[in-house]
């Protein structure tokens, strides 16, 4: 069993060969005999050129060169989008939640707290599946909005905000009609009223409005199924197929 020291070594030679391996691949630069200045021109230029790989060495140099530089914060804020260029996510979200804890007032920090929500959303799955990169996005927004509601981020944040509403809706909606399908139908009637009650205006909205018209309409509930079949005609933009299906559903009423 490693001991702590063993541990620690082992770490150590994780992070030496990782750093080793960055190195040696990617774009050489002869940086020996530049200042400051000089460097931080360069990793400006390589990160504005969308070479992550190379920004993330020039960044890393910048900060363990020059640790008490003032524009540490620059200097995370930048490794933490190279990163997520890279997808290394995990380094992404640890640069960035650098900046809001030990630079609360850089310029940068909404634009952190905003990017550390998108690192999360990147990584989502298959609406069907695992949601938590889903769920720890929509908790990184409201933190962004908690902190920072004068920020020029807010609409970027809003639009991305409708995403994750949308996908947690279309989950519900999934699972609403798999136990429709099986016929337990209050279990349907939960998620598909989570669906509806949930998540704001989801674009799948129609679809569940028919879905829960449909759960009504199983349990021989005709009049609540019109009223929810009317409100998907009324209230949604439909497809030509879906306004089809709803008429022919309301006839059959």
């Amino acid at each position: 069993m490693f001991n702590r020291k063993c541990l620690k070594a082992a770490i150590t030679a994780v992070i030496l060969m990782s750093a080793f391996m960055t190195i040696s691949c990617g774009r050489n630069f002869d940086t020996g005999n530049m200042d400051r200045e000089q460097l931080e021109e360069l990793a400006d230029q390589v990160f504005q050129e969308g070479d992550f790989s190379g920004a993330s060495r020039l960044y890393t140099e910048l900060m363990f060169t020059y640790p008490g530089s003032p524009l540490m914060d620059l200097y995370l804020y930048r490794m933490g989008t190279a990163e997520a260029g890279n997808r290394f996510w995990a380094d992404a979200l640890f640069y960035f939640d650098r900046v809001q804890s030990e630079y609360p007032r850089s310029q940068w920090a909404d634009d952190c707290s905003f990017q550390s929500a998108r690192v999360w959303w990147e990584q989502r799955y298959d609406y069907r599946k695992d949601l938590t990169p889903v769920l720890n996005c929509r908790e990184q927004l409201e933190d962004f909005y908690d902190r920072y509601p004068g920020s020029v981020l807010v609409e970027d944040a809003d639009s991305l905000m409708s995403g994750v509403n949308d996908y947690l809706a279309r989950r519900a909606l999934f699972i609403g009609r798999f136990y429709t399908r099986r016929e337990r139908y209050d279990a349907a009637l939960l998620y598909l009223r989570e669906a509806l009650n949930d998540y704001g205006e989801p674009q799948c909205r129609g679809e569940i409005l028919i879905s829960v018209g449909d759960v009504y309409a199983a349990k021989g509930n005709d009049y609540t199924a019109r009223e929810f079949y009317q409100r998907a005609v009324d209230q949604c933009d439909l497809t030509e197929e879906q306004l089809e299906e709803v008429r022919s559903r309301l006839d059959e009423l």
